[in-house]
């Protein structure tokens, strides 16, 4: 046999050096990558959802000196002095600021590591950061522009400085401080309570049950209370009376809607949550059971099992919505650390590690990125038709620059909007001219077709249906439409500019075909006799967009 000749054994065993040990590290960091690339497609990519123009339209808020309520806010100090004013439109602006989330997301996954590693090694604590970052829910809203990120960022920092530290000086200030930061970021931080009861038991026997180790926790509980009053006292500057009764009613509402058992509309999202992250769930409910069987104390695997609670919360957490997954599972991960080493063992590395990764790409895969061009085309058509900001009504506030004229309308939005029994639309129409309704959820185009209107307050419905009319795709605009040879009265709700479509009178005084007409809020009566249907519309010269109006631009959980 010549020298070059290479023998089928050492072909074999070339083949195994070319790819890493199957203990290597190499596997993991690898997984990380593909995972870390994956999420910043998402950045780039995925669709607008409705809670991240909601978000935007709050910063725009704040960006105009407009009221905004104090909590729950906090995030508009950061945004406002710059994101509005940054080239681009409004999905491109969410874009820019999904990097700034895509870091938050960077230090959710650092605290992870740190937290896991107290409880096994390095391996197992990078595995669960994976099967974290991997998870469907958290892949596709882990980088989206919420409190969802931030928040969580900072509980998981907390935990973590927790079990690494003793909790010296420096670490009660630290651990308060982000604390009573995350209370101002979203009041849903609450539901972090077990995790951190959970690692606080923990860390005390460790302590060997030393008394003093509780009073370090009230000592930062303290610190807490000082830096969320102090910032909520800053932040809410200049609103006075209107502030404290916002933010204590966002409180009493939250009390009494929050929670109850298995009454979330989004339980049923828990099925495809576990579907598309089948690593991490193989994982997860493995804990219980290995931390019943550890060799441990009861008030040890009770504190284990505190850090796993959070799992449960879409039970009775009301909204349990596919994004707060981002949120509540990074306490549940710490726990896996300690059944992830079971499954390496009898899978090995490199089969778990494609386990995680196909899972992942198989989510990443069949992401619809088509929906953002859409939605810039609807944002576009509105800004070609409005090249100044109006006022206007829509699900949530999907043109940031313009101002919203209603509440967020969610589901739980439109039961707070119906329990107050106040026609709010109305009232705002009799305050500022709102000449725009954009119904991109179709909260409105049951009504201003002619249909059903119990999304409404009755006033309110009456309002809508008599003012606004269709313009182009989801777009509907202030205006009326006269039948042929027909003399109608209208209550004018919207004041200004109005172009008519066919010679008509109103009130008595003629207008040409194409005319403009100034209207004041109240009753006119329009006769139309030039034997076609004529139409006033809001605006001078309005002009349709060009394009096709989009369809399906959502998308979706």
């Amino acid at each position: 046999m010549s020298a070059s000749t290479v023998s089928a054994g050492n072909l074999s065993s070339m083949k195994r050096r070319s790819l890493p040990a199957a203990d290597s590290l190499a596997w993991l960091y690898g997984l990380l990558a593909l995972l870390g690339v994956l999420h910043l497609t998402m950045v780039f990519g995925r669709g607008v959802n409705w809670d991240e123009f909601w978000f935007y339209s709050q910063v725009q808020t704040m960006a105009r000196g407009e009221f905004i309520q104090p909590l729950q806010t906090i995030h508009t100090r950061f945004f406002a002095p710059w994101l509005p004013h940054m080239p681009g439109s409004v999905v491109e602006h969410i874009v820019i600021a999904r990097l700034f989330m895509a870091l938050c997301l960077g230090a959710i996954a650092v605290g992870i590591y740190y937290v896991a590693e107290s409880f096994s090694d390095k391996r197992t604590a990078l595995l669960a950061v994976a099967i974290y970052l991997g998870a469907g829910f958290v892949l596709h809203h882990g980088t989206s522009f919420r409190v969802d990120p931030i928040v969580t960022a900072l509980l998981t920092t907390g935990l973590a400085i927790a079990a690494r530290t003793r909790l010296s000086m420096p670490a009660i200030i630290g651990l308060g401080a982000v604390i009573g930061l995350a209370g101002m970021v979203t009041i849903k931080f609450v539901l972090w309570v077990p995790a951190f009861a959970g690692i606080a038991l923990w860390r005390w026997q460790d302590e060997d049950w030393n008394w003093q180790y509780p009073l370090r926790w009230i000592g930062a509980g303290a610190v807490a209370l000082i830096v969320f009053g102090a910032i909520y006292w800053l932040h809410s500057q200049g609103a006075g009376e209107q502030a404290s009764a916002s933010a204590g009613g966002t409180l009493s509402r939250s009390a009494n809607k929050m929670f109850g058992l298995m009454h979330s509309p989004y339980i049923f999202m828990m099925a495809k949550g576990a579907i598309t992250a089948i690593p991490f769930v193989i994982a997860a409910l493995m804990v219980p059971s290995t931390v019943l069987r550890m060799d441990q104390s009861v008030w040890g695997k009770v504190a284990l099992l505190g850090l796993w609670f959070p799992l449960l919360t879409p039970l009775f957490y009301h909204n349990s919505a596919p994004y707060v997954y981002t949120f509540l599972l990074p306490p549940v991960t710490v726990t896996c650390a300690l059944t992830l080493p079971a499954l390496v063992k009898r899978y090995g590395t490199p089969l778990v590690v494609a386990f995680v990764a196909f899972s992942s790409l198989a989510v990443w895969i069949v992401d619809d990125r088509e929906a953002a061009v859409r939605q810039k085309q609807l944002i576009a058509a509105v800004h070609e038709t409005f090249p100044e900001p109006v006022h206007y009504f829509d699900c949530c506030g999907m043109v940031g620059s313009f101002p919203k004229a209603n509440e967020f309308l969610t589901s739980y939005g439109i039961e707070k909007y119906l329990m107050t029994g106040q026609p709010d639309m109305l009232n705002i129409m009799r305050e500022v001219p709102v000449p725009l309704v954009i119904d991109n959820n179709e909260n409105f185009s049951p009504l201003l077709d002619g249909g059903d209107g119990s999304l409404f307050h009755p006033d309110d419905a009456a309002a809508l249906a008599d003012t606004y009319v269709p313009f182009w795709g989801d777009l509907y605009v202030a205006g009326k439409i006269v039948a042929a040879n027909q003399t109608e009265s209208w209550n004018v709700l919207v004041p200004g500019p109005y172009t008519l479509s066919n010679a008509m009178m109103i009130d008595g005084q003629s207008f040409e075909a194409g005319g403009v007409v100034e209207l004041d809020r109240g009753e006119i009566t329009i006769e139309n006799a030039s034997g076609l249907d004529g139409q006033l519309l809001w605006g001078k010269n309005l002009t349709t967009p060009d394009s096709d109006p989009p369809e399906q631009y959502w998308a979706g959980f």
